[in-house]
C-alpha cells in the first residue's frame, strides 16, 4: 500500500523546520537556514544545517541528511511509512494510500485516533483511583519500593479496583510513536500471576512492544546504549535513580528480530541488566538467542551485566548498592556465555563436555573478527581442558583448521530498501538508454528519494534546454558541481563505465514496484494497517 504522489508532495513541501521544531529539537536561524544538532552523530555543537527551500537537511559532519521522512525515521527509529503518516499527522496534511478509498482511510484513521483517546480517558481513571481509599495498600507498596510521586506522575501508575486488572497496579504501556496501546497490571497480593497484560488487538501487540522505548530513546542516544531489563518497575526505579536510557521486553520470551532492529537504529549497545536469578539467566539467554546473529555480524554489541544473586536492579539501588557500576563492568555477551557454560560444566562427563565444545564452536566460528575469534578460542580451550598444556594444544588445533566465517543469512528487502533500489536503477537505466526513455518517463514522477529527485529534475532541463542529446558525460558534468551529499549519492548511477541491465524482466520488475506498489514487509509492525489509522 503505497502513498499517493499528492500525500508526498504535500508533505515534502511544506517547512522542513516547522517538522523538526515540532519534534522538540532547537533550531537556529542563519541567513535563509537554520542550524541544529544533528540527530545522525553525537553532535555537541549544531551542524546539521535546515533548508526549508529545498526541503532537505544535511550534516557537514558526518554528511549525512535528508527529507523531512528521513529526519523523522532517524530521530525516532520507526519505519519510512510511520515517517511519512508522523509527518502528515503534524503538518495536518491528508494521508492517502494507492489502494484504499480515502474515505475509508478517514474513518479508519478516526476509529484509530478514538480508541486511543479512550484510552488516555480510562487510564487517566487509573491515575486519580491511586489517590482512592482503597489504593491504600497500593500506595504503600509504591513507598516502600522507593517510587517518588513525581516518578509515579511521570509513568502515570495507576490502580484498578474493579475489571480486568482489578487489585493491581497499572501500568500504561505506551509504543514507540507515544500511543497509549494498553496496560499491564502488575500484581500486589495473591492475584494469580505476577503480570497481566491487555489482551493482543489491532493496538496491543505484545512482541512488538518495548516498554519506556519512546521516553528512552533520547537518554539512549546520548549514552549510546540501551539497558535492558525485566520488570516494569525497575524500569521506573533506574529512570528515578538517573539511569534514564532503560526499556524493559513485554514478556519473557525471546524478542521478535523487527523489534531488535528498530531498537538497534536507537543505539547500537545493549546492556542487559536481568535478574540475578535463573529467571534471569535465562531471560538473557532468551535475548541472545535473537540478538546474538546480529552482535557476531557486527551490527549491535551486547554486554550482559551479572546482578548479585537473588537480586533484581530495583533491589540493587535501595540496598545501595552501585548499579552504574555493574552496568559499566557489564562482560561481552560471548564472555557471559561462557562463563555460564563453564560454571556448569563438568569435565569429567566427556558427552557434556563434547555438546559444549560443539556449541562454542558454533558461536565462536561465526565472528567476522580473526583476532576476536583467536582471542575466544583461547579461552574457550581453557574452560574445556583440564591442564594447560592440554588447553594449548586444543586452542592451537582450533585455530589452525580453516577459517570460514558464516555466510550471512539472506533476509529480503523490506519495502522502502527495495523502493530506492528500484528507483535507482530506473535512473541508471533513463541515463544510459535512450532508446527506451520513452518507455521510462512516466515512471520518473513516481521518484520519493530527495536526491534522486533533484537528478531527475536536472535530466528534465537538460532535455527541455540543451540542444546537445542528454548523455552519461553531460550527466556527469552536472553531478560533479552538485552539493556533496548529491555527488556522492549520484555518481555511482551515470559515470559512463556503469554496468546496465534492462532486460525486459528488469524493465517489467520496475513498473510493478513503482506504478503498483505491492511490495510490503509482513513484519513490518505497520503491516495490519487496521491498527494503525
Amino acid at each position: 500500500m503505497a502513498v499517493t504522489p499528492r500525500s508526498l508532495q504535500a508533505i515534502k513541501a511544506a517547512p522542513l523546520s516547522s517538522v523538526i521544531e515540532a519534534s522538540g529539537a532547537k533550531l537556529k536561524r542563519v541567513g535563509r537556514e537554520f542550524l541544529t544538532q544533528c540527530i545522525w552523530h553525537d553532535d555537541t555543537n549544531p551542524s546539521l544545517t535546515v533548508n526549508d527551500d529545498k526541503g532537505f537537511c544535511f550534516c557537514h559532519v558526518c554528511r549525512q541528511g535528508g527529507d523531512v521522512i528521513d529526519y523523522l525515521q532517524q530521530s525516532r527509529g520507526i519505519t519510512w511509512r510511520e515517517a511519512a503518516e508522523i509527518a502528515a499527522d503534524i503538518l495536518s496534511v491528508r494521508f492517502e494510500t494507492d489502494d484504499e478509498d480515502p474515505e475509508e482511510a478517514r474513518r479508519r484513521k478516526a476509529a484509530f485516533m478514538a480508541a486511543l483517546e479512550k484510552n488516555e480517558a480510562e487510564n487517566k481513571r487509573y491515575e486519580e483511583n491511586l489517590h482512592d481509599s482503597r489504593a491504600g495498600r497500593i500506595r504503600q507498596i509504591l513507598k516502600d519500593r522507593g517510587i517518588t510521586k513525581a516518578a509515579a506522575k511521570e509513568f502515570q501508575l495507576g490502580f484498578a479496583p474493579s475489571g480486568f486488572f482489578a487489585g493491581r497496579i497499572t501500568i500504561p504501556i505506551r509504543d514507540h510513536r507515544n500511543y497509549l496501546v494498553g496496560w499491564t497490571g502488575r500484581a500486589c497480593g495473591d492475584q494469580p500471576g505476577k503480570y497481566k497484560n491487555s489482551a493482543d488487538s489491532d493496538q496491543f501487540q505484545k512482541k512488538q512492544l518495548v516498554f519506556n522505548e519512546y521516553r528512552a530513546r533520547e537518554a539512549a542516544r546520548e549514552a549510546g546504549s540501551l539497558v535492558f531489563v525485566e520488570g516494569h518497575l525497575d524500569v521506573v526505579s533506574m529512570w528515578q535513580a538517573g539511569i534514564r536510557n532503560v526499556v524493559a521486553l513485554q514478556g519473557t520470551g525471546v524478542p521478535e528480530k523487527a523489534v531488535l532492529k528498530r531498537l538497534s537504529g536507537i543505539a547500537k549497545n545493549f546492556i542487559l541488566c536481568f535478574d540475578g536469578d535463573a529467571g534471569g539467566q535465562k531471560a538473557a539467554e532468551h535475548f541472545i538467542s535473537a540478538a546474538g546473529p546480529m552482535a557476531t555480524a557486527g551490527e549491535v554489541n551486547i554486554n550482559v551485566a551479572s546482578l548479585p544473586s537473588g537480586q533484581d536492579p530495583d533491589e540493587v539501588i535501595r540496598s545501595g548498592g552501585d548499579l552504574y557500576h555493574y552496568l559499566a563492568s557489564a562482560p561481552s555477551w560471548l564472555d557471559w556465555v561462557i562463563d555460564v557454560w563453564a560454571a556448569a560444566l563438568d569435565k569429567s562427563n566427556t558427552a557434556m563436555v563434547t555438546d559444549v565444545e560443539e556449541k562454542l564452536r558454533q558461536l565462536i566460528d561465526s565472528l567476522r573478527s580473526k583476532a576476536l575469534r583467536t582471542h575466544y578460542i583461547d579461552k574457550a580451550a581453557r574452560v574445556l581442558s583440564s591442564s594447560d598444556k592440554e588447553a594449548d594444544k586444543l586452542a592451537k588445533q582450533w585455530g589452525n583448521t580453516d577459517f570460514n566465517a558464516l555466510e550471512t543469512e539472506w533476509s529480503p528487502r523490506d519495502y522502502q530498501e527495495t523502493r530506492l533500489a528500484a528507483e535507482r536503477r530506473l535512473l541508471r537505466i533513463y541515463v544510459h538508454r535512450p532508446m527506451i526513455r520513452e518507455r521510462l518517463a512516466p515512471l520518473l514522477d513516481r521518484i520519493e528519494n530527495p536526491a534522486l529527485r533533484w537528478l531527475r529534475l536536472r535530466l528534465q532541463e537538460l532535455e527541455l534546454y540543451s540542444a546537445v542529446d542528454l548523455t552519461p558525460h553531460s550527466v556527469m558534468s552536472i553531478v560533479v558541481v552538485a552539493e556533496p551529499h548529491y555527488m556522492q549519492q549520484l555518481r555511482a548511477l551515470v559515470r559512463p563505465n556503469v554496468i546496465i541491465d534492462d532486460s525486459e524482466g528488469v524493465l517489467a520488475h520496475l513498473d510493478l514496484i513503482l506504478n503498483d506498489n505491492p511490495f510490503e514487509d509482513p513484519n513490518e509492525p505497520y503491516a495490519d494497517q487496521s491498527s494503525q489509522g
